[in-house]
């Protein structure tokens, strides 16, 4: 649940809604390599939307490798598709929807993951019913440290993605980068940088800078402050203040409480 103010020009009256609602399903069963993951969302962003996101059947061959087919969200990206995920409520970019070119679509990936390094393959749909793909490599063999790289290519896109975190103490530190390179649209890049603190065991701060050029459109920066406390195992909040500088500066501010089961 979330609800959201802006004096950005234009911007009308403030908004509160249920932002989203998911139900995901496992199922798995014993001695057998076989399991699947099925989640529906339910969202009032785009008028009363119903939609699969991941829904797929995953083959284990070995403790390292498995092989997944299905509706597969995409390797991109630091900031997860999901809210749960994400440190502050907003997106590092433009908009309430990421920069990264992919999200959820239909294939299939074959992964191989170790203590010290991940990597992975996807193919599947495009947007024009041609062959999409994603390549992706991640290395963890420092204590703390995460260093991620994805390409995709796509007859519509080329995208390159590079982000790292490092967990420290109290501390984790992000950052990242990311370039698209699409056919029929204007081409865009943005990279941010995030610090988030925890003073306790339930309560923590996040500092975000992030920036976004795209070829037909004004340059987009933000400053993103959003402190956030855990009221229980289930129940999690958080309050942002963020100043954008787009075509005019303005602030936004929103507020948001998500419940867990």
């Amino acid at each position: 649940m979330a609800y959201v103010d802006s004096d950005a020009p234009g911007a009308g009256d403030a908004t509160d809604s249920v932002a989203e609602f998911e139900l995901g399903f496992e199922f798995t069963q014993l001695e057998s390599p076989f399991s699947a993951v099925m989640e529906l969302s339910f969202s009032d962003d785009d008028g009363d939307d119903t939609d699969f996101e991941t829904a797929v059947i995953t083959y284990t061959a070995s403790d390292n490798l498995s092989f997944t087919v299905g509706n597969i969200l995409s390797y991109q990206g630091w900031e997860t598709f999901d809210a749960t995920g994400l440190y502050q409520y907003s997106y590092a970019y433009r908009g309430q929807s990421p920069i990264y070119s992919a999200g959820y679509a239909i294939g299939a990936s074959a992964d191989y993951g170790t203590d010290d390094y991940g990597l992975g393959f996807w193919i599947g749909d495009s947007a024009n019913g041609d062959v999409s793909l994603e390549f992706f490599g991640q290395y963890t063999g420092v204590d703390g440290l995460t260093f991620t790289a994805v390409y995709a290519d796509d007859p519509g896109y080329k995208s390159v993605n590079f982000w790292t975190s490092y967990e420290y103490q109290a501390f984790t530190f992000a950052a990242e980068y990311v370039d698209n390179d699409y056919e029929d649209a204007a081409d865009d890049n943005g990279y941010l940088f995030l610090v988030n603190y925890a003073f306790t065991d339930t309560a923590a701060a996040t500092l975000r800078y992030s920036e976004e050029e795209e070829d037909d459109a004004s340059d987009y920066s933000m400053i993103t402050v959003s402190p956030s406390y855990v009221f229980s195992d289930n129940v999690a909040g958080l309050v942002e203040v963020s100043f954008i500088d787009e075509a005019t500066d303005f602030t936004a501010f929103a507020v948001e409480l998500i419940y867990t089961f």
